[in-house]
């Protein structure tokens, strides 16, 4: 099914990760819709970029899914899953190890005798 609505000039598409997160937990279209509020073909629509969602069923998504909104929805499309997963890090994002810690100064070891007993 395509939308044959009329979208305004320079209106984006609006993508989302709503089938892959409701796949990653056993989900049927149905019982999400139960769970946000919605019909069912509410939920085929989302998930096939048919219909956006008010904002306020955007929120209830993120609040069931317990994510940003962000992390369903977006004008840009997602990146695949597997590139995500299997990125090679770059020198920003590779992880840094801490500097060896130096040990102290033999000065700094040596017991202090004042106030010592002999």
């Amino acid at each position: 099914m395509t939308n044959t609505a009329k979208e305004p000039a320079g209106a984006k598409q609006l993508h989302n990760r709503l089938a892959v997160l409701r796949a990653e937990r056993g989900a049927t279209r149905r019982q999400l819709a139960e769970a946000v509020g919605v019909n069912a073909q509410t939920i085929g629509f989302l998930e096939r970029g048919d219909y956006g969602p008010s904002v306020e069923l955007a929120l209830r998504l993120a609040a069931h899914f317990t994510v940003p909104v962000e992390a369903i929805f977006s004008l840009t499309p997602f990146p695949p899953m597997s590139r995500q997963l299997h990125a090679t890090p770059t020198p920003s994002t590779a992880p840094t190890t801490p500097p060896a810690a130096t040990p102290p100064a033999a000065s700094a070891t040596v017991p202090s005798h004042a106030g010592a007993h002999t």
